[in-house]
């Protein structure tokens, strides 16, 4: 035969038909710190202020660390920031100082490599037993390359086109062609001269496609075409 045991005594008044009540658990606080977040100042004031609320709190009677001890390390602190502080304070004084003075010295370097320069009448040698070095003179370009990654794409209005190409060394402007795309190809015509490297062709014929080529200009004179790109115009 069965037999039934809750663990409840006979007289603990509970009905054999009753369920024991619910235990509720006690939810357990914990101390907020963040001490990371807080600068040297928050810091500071936020262990004074604790110091001052646990003196003589009767609900924490042996603290640890001890009152002293913990107002000790407090103190200590204290005193370093107020050290750092002071030393921060005279270190950016002596970096001002010290700024001021490279200025000055900056130029009357100048001015002497002035002097040297007129008195040497650019003569290298008399220039470099003056301990300084010369300036390199600037290498010529050359002949012009190819402008790269010519690209056409379709404007967000009727009739026109956007193109653009990566930019040439050397390069004083740009010779922007462009003529009708198809099974017979209209003559090249410019379009534009341009000192920048992309442009916005307008009044382009809707549903037209078109060839577009590029060239740079430099002092050595004109370098060779681009690719073709091809785009339609937008209707």
């Amino acid at each position: 035969m069965a037999t039934y045991s809750s663990g409840d005594r006979f007289d603990s008044g509970i009905r054999y038909d009753q369920a024991p009540a619910a235990t509720i658990k006690r939810v357990m606080s914990k101390p907020k710190l963040e001490l990371k977040q807080k600068t040297d100042a928050e810091l500071l004031g936020f262990a004074r202020a604790h110091h001052t609320a646990m003196n003589g709190n009767a609900n924490f009677p042996a603290p640890l660390p001890a009152a002293a001890a913990f107002l000790v390390i407090v103190d200590d602190f204290d005193a370093a920031v107020t050290e750092a502080d002071t030393k921060d304070k005279a270190a950016q004084a002596a970096f001002s100082a010290k700024d001021a003075q490279r200025e000055l010295l900056e130029v009357a370097l100048t001015q002497r490599a002035n002097s040297v320069e007129i008195t040497s009448s650019g003569d290298e040698t008399k220039i470099l037993s003056a301990g300084f070095s010369t300036r390199s003179q600037p290498a010529p370009i050359g002949a012009m390359t190819q402008p790269q990654n010519l690209r056409a794409t379709m404007g967000t209005m009727t009739g026109v086109i956007n193109v653009q190409w990566n930019s040439v060394k050397g390069a004083k402007s740009y010779i922007l062609d462009c003529r009708t795309h198809g099974a017979t190809p209209g003559p090249w015509s410019q379009a534009k001269i341009l000192t920048t490297t992309k442009f916005a062709l307008t009044g382009l014929t809707p549903g037209q496609e078109y060839s577009f080529r590029v060239r740079a200009v430099g002092s050595a004179g004109e370098g060779p075409w681009s690719d073709e790109a091809v785009k339609m115009a937008p209707a």
